[in-house]
């Protein structure tokens, strides 16, 4: 049949024009025009009903392309909401923070037998955070050289250093971490006494303890209260390793601070 359509197609096609127009010649032309539009609408009826859907499919396509930008703006609003949400979290867990230190602050200075005064940190060292820290006040708050300040982390109450400089408003507070501290302690357990010194970093070393004096890890480190600077009794830190010294005449070791002192956000100055 193919081969038969493939050979006779125009000659087929060709006859079936001349059968229609006969048809046409002998029928009225009311009737001619009918046939005429059946004719061409048979002919059409594919395309219309292709054309009909890709109405329908472009109609849908927009309606589509619309709702996904509904959903795009909505996704932007939520996205919104969820880092406004956040910030406000993080608002709210900074201020819990603040209040617990501030709290701990506050007992501390209702049990002491000192007279304290809280203080903020205003600024720091950005090259090294362990060296030294500016507080809010100074010498108008009775503020002097060599005012002791604790800081107050995680529940621990700490040494935070000693001023060395005083203004008016302000006070420069150096860190017990700067290698230019310098503590005399003792040994809580043993009762051996030595130095701490800084290490411009979140680190202690103990020095000129005594050769015969037992320091073991773990040990607590607390100020005795020689020097005539810091007040006996006040936390330093916590031996992590002890060793002979090179010179064979003394032990020392390396201490982890009670606080870390660039972590310091607000300390509690001993007001002489």
């Amino acid at each position: 049949m193919s081969y038969f359509w493939a050979k006779y197609k125009e000659s087929i096609v060709l006859v079936i024009l001349v059968l229609l127009c006969l048809m046409l010649i002998g029928s009225p032309l009311n009737k001619q025009a009918n046939v005429l539009r059946n004719f061409f609408q048979y002919l059409l009826q594919p395309s219309q009903e292709i054309t009909t859907e890709l109405v329908q499919d472009n109609t849908n396509l927009a309606r589509n392309i619309s709702a996904l930008f509904g959903l795009r703006e909505k996704n932007i609003d939520l996205q919104e909401q969820v880092y406004r949400m956040q910030g406000q979290l993080q608002s709210v867990r900074e201020t819990l923070s603040e209040n617990e230190r501030l709290r701990a602050m506050l007992a501390y200075k209702k049990s002491a037998s000192r007279a304290l005064l809280a203080a903020q940190v205003i600024a720091s060292d950005p090259a090294n955070c362990f060296t030294s820290i500016w507080l809010n006040r100074g010498s108008e708050d009775g503020v002097k050289v060599n005012t002791v300040a604790l800081a107050f982390q995680a529940g621990k109450i700490g040494v935070a250093g000693r001023v060395i400089e005083v203004q008016p408003q302000s006070s420069r507070l150096l860190l017990l971490t700067d290698q230019d501290s310098e503590i005399r302690v003792i040994d809580q357990r043993s009762r051996f006494d030595g130095v701490v010194t800084g290490e411009n970093s979140n680190s202690l070393r103990l020095r000129y303890f005594l050769f015969e004096s037992d320091l073991q890890a773990g040990d607590d480190i607390i100020t005795s209260g020689k020097g005539g600077i810091f007040p006996a009794g006040l936390m330093i830190g916590t031996i992590t390793k002890s060793y002979l010294e090179e010179d064979k005449l003394f032990k020392g070791g390396t201490i982890l601070p009670e606080i870390n002192p660039g972590l310091i956000e607000e300390v509690m100055l001993i007001i002489q």
